[in-house]
């Protein structure tokens, strides 16, 4: 998305077009790496110099709303956010924290439609795995 198109989006909102805002855009769209808010906050204050929380909630906020990104709850204190809005699941790494994105089928009968689904999982990578077992073969 351009810049041009982020102030279009933003307006479309009621939104101011600050530098804050702009940001807190760019950096979801191009580091695809499951932020949470705090992780969002740290880069836009590194990029722009200063920036409050309640302009970053208030972005995701209307960003979730619009259908733009994904907000996963991982555990019961931690939540991530994602630009990726198609139907996938979550592989959590126990060790290192990272999440990965996860292709997966499910065959459901409801007695409704079915408007989003959340998958999951939590394990430990293979990194982490194969590091766990280099330092137990020593």
């Amino acid at each position: 998305m351009t810049t041009s198109q982020i102030a279009d989006l933003l307006r479309s909102k009621g939104l101011k077009v600050t530098p804050q805002r702009v940001e807190i855009i760019r950096f979801l769209q191009t580091n695809r790496v499951h932020p949470t808010a705090q992780q969002i906050y740290e880069h836009v204050l590194r990029k722009v110099g200063s920036v409050s929380f309640t302009t970053i909630y208030n972005t995701i906020h209307v960003l979730e709303q619009m259908g733009q990104i994904r907000k996963i709850p991982i555990t019961e204190t931690t939540t991530i956010f994602d630009v990726d809005t198609s139907d996938h699941g979550h592989f959590v790494c126990e060790v290192c924290g990272t999440v990965h994105d996860v292709s997966y089928n499910v065959s459901l009968q409801t007695p409704g439609l079915i408007k989003r689904t959340d998958l999951i999982v939590h394990g430990i990578c293979e990194k982490c795995l194969a590091s766990f077992q280099e330092g137990k073969g020593s």
